[in-house]
């Protein structure tokens, strides 16, 4: 009985361990992840800003849901921002090409259950790792670097 309760206790903290406060960098994390001070609409707007304030092209928006409610779901404000540089994507696509599912790169903005409000990045040494970007990891750890401090201007 013991061992089980000590495996169950593993368990927890390693689900629980999955949703940390404040932004989060290495590759213990598959996401990075910023609480806002502001509601959803008003953080995609300022991030947006700031993406184009930095050189960064928009792609698209989606607000998710919007189109929740086009087919009578219910779900919090949840919208996903798809932005990228061509310039460091294709490199990461040139050293591991199946980098590209997760390009351009996506800035996920959300109210959670308690009414908190998150902006989140896909850590990019953890996408590194799920694609077998060894041969590039110091460009992997620098984009990484890069968009954590993104993340932070938000």
């Amino acid at each position: 009985m013991f061992p089980l309760v000590v495996m169950l206790v593993s368990l927890t903290s390693l689900v629980v361990g999955q949703h940390n406060q404040g932004a989060q960098v290495g590759a213990a994390q598959p996401v990075m992840r910023k609480e806002m001070s502001l509601g959803v609409a008003e953080s995609v707007e300022l991030i947006k800003a700031k993406l184009t304030e930095k050189g960064f092209n928009i792609f698209t928006t989606v607000d998710h849901a919007k189109n929740a409610a086009g087919v009578e779901l219910e779900l919090r404000p949840t919208t996903v921002i798809i932005f990228g540089n061509p310039n460091v994507g294709t490199k990461l696509m040139q050293c591991a090409q199946e980098y590209a599912i997760d390009l351009p790169q996506k800035v996920l903005v959300y109210e959670d259950v308690d009414g908190k409000v998150w902006a989140v990045i896909n850590n990019q040494v953890a996408l590194g790792t799920k694609h077998g970007a060894s041969g590039c990891q110091a460009l992997v750890k620098k984009v990484n670097g890069k968009l954590g401090k993104l993340l932070q201007s938000f």
